[in-house]
């Protein structure tokens, strides 16, 4: 049996190897994973669809999963916040979706537009100026990746901007593993996202406006959302919100700059940015894997695999994005894939986004800044020449865990 550890540096930077290595056994394997439990990791493309909209895979975490944890404040925090909608099944699963999906209607997303063009147009001014001042080596991830994404959900959600730094501080905590931290930073995050999570809450009762939270809050009171879901909707939604998106920016750009062919052609025709930003999604999926599911009978998978009743499962989305049956050549990165051929044929829909009922509610959102930022980021970027990363792109870390992926830090600087 395969032996996983998701802290390991190695496999944060590169885990395609081994996802390869299990799909050779079969769509889904049985791994040992570091913390002494066993899952079955789902890689083939069909299979990893299938699993995501098949309600015999629950998503409602069985009572004692993981390691014990003694009771504490902050495991009563990180049980409440838990509570949220990826972590349910219809009916309550088909209530929590409907009170936010209004709110990522496409209308209303595209009508973002202007507001995220002019706050990426801010950053990347910004941080072009720090480059010709000669600061030294700037952090693409700090100065853009993660801001961008934080104002534009923070102004959707009502989240003040004086709290971004703080904020992902703790959801950075609660998504990576916990052998990876100093002991109780963890169970610290939990507890401070609980009290924020709830202070804000409380504000927007006594002065509501139009933001999103707002509109929960508003919804609660009419019987939508109990106190618990409320709090479990703000974290998922801020948590959901930008670290998709973040790492959707930051890998895009390290990959178009060790792509030089690539930059070069989107930059003659911009109409390829789609495609780029499709492929991106693809070659280095934001989000590795999704949340854990748990068998509720016997399932067949085909080919001979049958994930047992009460199995711990997890769909890997980035092993399915790079499955050979459905993406020739799938450890290349290609934009071209998504490029409409004369006949009007293309790539398959890549799987970043999820499949079926808890498709990704925000990819609208997150599609739209990458396809607005990343021109505006390379125009700047590029004005002058010199530019350069100031660090080995073998050497840069990855964020640690199965759940979200995308560089730690991405450094540049003028030659």
């Amino acid at each position: 049996m395969h032996v996983l550890d998701p802290a390991d540096p190695g496999f944060a930077r590169d885990p395609y190897p081994f996802y390869a290595r299990l799909r050779e056994q079969g769509p889904a394997a049985r791994v040992a994973l570091a913390n002494g439990t066993q899952a079955w990791l789902v890689t083939g493309y069909e299979q990893t669809r299938a699993v995501l909209a098949d309600a015999r895979f629950s998503n409602v975490p069985p009572q004692g999963a993981g390691r014990p944890k003694a009771d504490s404040p902050a495991q009563r925090a990180r049980a409440c916040l838990a509570r949220h909608m990826l972590n349910t099944d219809a009916p309550d699963h088909t209530r929590l979706r409907r009170l936010t999906s209004a709110a990522f209607a496409p209308r209303r997303v595209d009508a973002l537009r202007p507001r995220i063009e002019k706050l990426a147009d801010g950053l990347v001014t910004e941080l072009a100026s720090r480059l010709e001042r000669g600061e030294g080596p700037v952090d693409l991830v700090d100065t853009f990746a993660f801001p961008l994404p934080v104002l534009v959900i923070g102004e959707v959600l009502g989240v003040p901007e004086a709290d971004r730094d703080d904020l992902r501080e703790w959801t950075y905590r609660v998504g990576s593993p916990a052998d990876t931290l100093p002991q109780g930073a963890v169970d610290e995050a939990w507890a401070r996202l609980y009290g924020y999570f709830s202070v804000l809450i409380e504000d927007k009762r006594r002065r509501p406006g139009e933001d999103l939270f707002s509109g929960l809050v508003h919804d609660a009171a009419e019987g939508g959302l109990d106190d618990g879901e409320l709090l479990a909707m703000a974290f998922l939604l801020l948590f959901a919100g930008y670290e998709t998106t973040m790492n959707l920016l930051a890998s895009a750009t390290l990959l178009l700059l060790t792509h030089p062919e690539e930059l070069a052609a989107v930059r003659c025709d911009p109409a390829r940015w789609h495609a780029v930003v499709e492929e991106v999604l693809r070659h280095a999926s934001p989000l590795e894997g999704t949340t854990w599911r748990q068998a509720a009978e016997d399932v067949d998978l085909g080919g001979g695999t049958v994930v047992p009743a009460g199995a711990s499962v997890l769909a890997v989305l980035a092993a399915a994005n790079r499955d050979p049956a459905y993406f020739p050549d799938p450890d290349a990165f290609q934009p071209d894939r998504y490029v409409s051929s004369a006949d009007g044929t293309r790539a398959v829909p890549h799987a970043a986004f999820g499949h079926g009922p808890h498709f990704c509610v925000g990819s609208r959102l997150a599609r739209l800044e990458a396809v607005v930022a990343l021109p505006l980021l390379f125009d700047a970027l590029l004005s002058s020449p010199g530019l350069r990363l100031a660090e080995d792109p073998a050497d840069l870390p990855y964020r640690p865990g199965l759940l979200v992926r995308g560089p730690r830090r991405l450094p540049v600087s003028r030659a």
